[in-house]
């Protein structure tokens, strides 16, 4: 009788198997952590630097050398919290900064809801991804409803937008009062050959010479403007704060114009390339 075989098939079937088009989304969990301004440590900035990168917002006004100095000197008399939305990988325990959402806190007697912080100086300070605005949302509802005084949640977090190419000049935006002397009584002190004036522009971006720089232009505001800056112990320590910050990774530019030998104008200019804005003006 002639022996049975069997045949295992190996290798290559005749039909290759159907290849899964997309792999399954792993389980994550969305936690929020709150901070005061000055508590933001420097893996959450690189994180939300990273943020700002993926989503294409080159808007410097949005960076946290600028929101956190901002929200900690000019809170606009509301307390300041910042709250980051983490995703944490199950699988991998690996965390991704998906939500920056600066919060106007209630007052501590009062009470009241809180509010996304809306900074005078830039159209919005919340950077939230859009695919994960509405996890965002609802884990900083749950986050704020589980505080020991629990806290609502008043609007929506909205997720960041294409960026305004058209920015007015920020220095306009310090209000400016009406002078209470007729022009016509009014003198000016004039430097010699203003008669013939001849105008250079000036700039300065090395990190060791930005904070004379800074200083020079407080003194030309001290000088020319209606409100000084310095006059605000708030305000000038903002601007030397966010100067500094800027200037420590070479994204402040500090331009002066001479006339005549004198400096009769300067711009403190924040971010690199054409990202680059006018943040105060002299």
């Amino acid at each position: 009788m002639a022996p049975r075989f069997t045949v295992i098939q190996g290798g290559l079937s005749g039909r290759p198997e159907p290849r899964p088009t997309q792999a399954p989304d792993r389980p994550s969990v969305m936690r929020v952590d709150l901070h005061r301004p000055g508590g933001v440590d420097a893996d959450a900035i690189s994180a939300w630097r990273a943020m700002l990168v993926r989503n294409a917002v080159t808007d410097p006004l949005r960076d946290p050398d600028h929101l956190l100095p901002l929200a900690q000197h000019r809170p606009a008399g509301r307390r300041v919290a910042v709250a980051l939305a983490w995703s944490h990988d199950v699988e991998t325990g690996r965390e991704a900064l998906h939500g920056v959402v600066p919060l106007a806190m209630p007052h501590p007697v009062w009470g009241g809801g809180a509010r996304p912080w809306q900074p005078v100086e830039s159209e919005a300070a919340a950077l939230v991804e859009q695919a994960a605005a509405e996890a965002v949302d609802r884990a900083l509802r749950a986050r704020l409803a589980a505080l020991r005084r629990p806290i609502r949640l008043v609007g929506a977090v909205e997720p960041v937008g294409i960026p305004v190419a058209n920015r007015p000049a920020l220095a306009a935006s310090r209000r400016a009062w009406s002078r209470p002397v007729p022009s016509e009584r009014l003198m000016g002190v004039r430097p010699v050959g203003w008669q013939t004036p001849a105008s250079e522009m000036h700039a300065v971006t090395a990190p060791d010479a930005v904070r004379d720089a800074v200083e020079t232009f407080l003194t030309l505001d001290a000088r020319t403007a209606e409100r000084p800056i310095i006059a605000d112990p708030a305000e000038a320590s903002l601007v030397r704060v966010v100067s500094r910050l800027f200037a420590r990774r070479g994204a402040l530019r500090v331009e002066f114009l001479r006339r005549a030998g004198a400096i009769v104008a300067g711009t403190l200019h924040l971010g690199t390339g054409a990202a680059s804005v006018p943040w105060r003006r002299a």
